[in-house]
């Protein structure tokens, strides 16, 4: 028999495990996080969060984890592993490192209530290379946006905006179930 890793639940639904991408940063012009987490069947939250308080790297990067942690809950996920680029909080969470400030020994023991819940739990360092893209999203919200509304809306174009697009008229006599749905549109 092979084991697969998988542990099935009871009703015989697997238990898999979920991927957690965290990343943390402060800058002069602010702080900020992002995650990723990724289900067993590859679908990907993403998520950036600003800090409306002051952080320093190592506290962003545990906000960071602790958000994703609380995301994880939320999901339903009992399996957890945890990608990080910082070998403080890895080694610290995983008892590697001693936690030697009030403030990270704090954060250590925040991560170990809600770890604590889960059926298994485990955090690896991985190299930034590999961290690439919740570095990104870090960056991009603890940069400062006082310029600007504090939502900021992102769109994916598909295509060029010269590349014009042929597009029939839709016009009805009546208003029908289609009404509001045109409006809207």
């Amino acid at each position: 028999m092979v084991d697969s890793g998988k542990q099935e639940k009871p009703g015989g639904v697997p238990d898999q495990q979920w991927t957690l991408y965290t990343d943390g940063a402060s800058s002069k012009e602010g702080s900020g996080a992002g995650l990723i987490l990724t289900s067993p069947t590859r679908e990907e939250v993403t998520y950036a969060l600003r800090f409306d308080f002051h952080a320093s790297n190592n506290e962003a990067e545990y906000e960071a984890l602790l958000a994703g942690l609380r995301l994880t809950v939320k999901m339903g996920a009992e399996r957890v592993v945890a990608l990080t680029d910082s070998r403080l909080e890895a080694n610290q969470v995983s008892g590697e490192f001693e936690a030697k400030d009030k403030g990270m020994e704090r954060y250590v023991k925040a991560v170990q209530r809600i770890t604590g819940t889960l059926k298994s739990f485990t955090i690896k360092q991985i190299s930034r290379g590999n961290n690439r893209r919740v570095d990104a999203l870090s960056k991009l919200a603890s940069t400062c946006f006082g310029h600007l509304s504090k939502e900021v809306l992102m769109e994916v174009l598909k295509e060029r905006s010269i590349d014009e697009r042929q597009v029939g008229s839709l016009s009805t006599a009546q208003p029908n179930w289609m009404t509001p749905i045109i409006d809207y549109l």
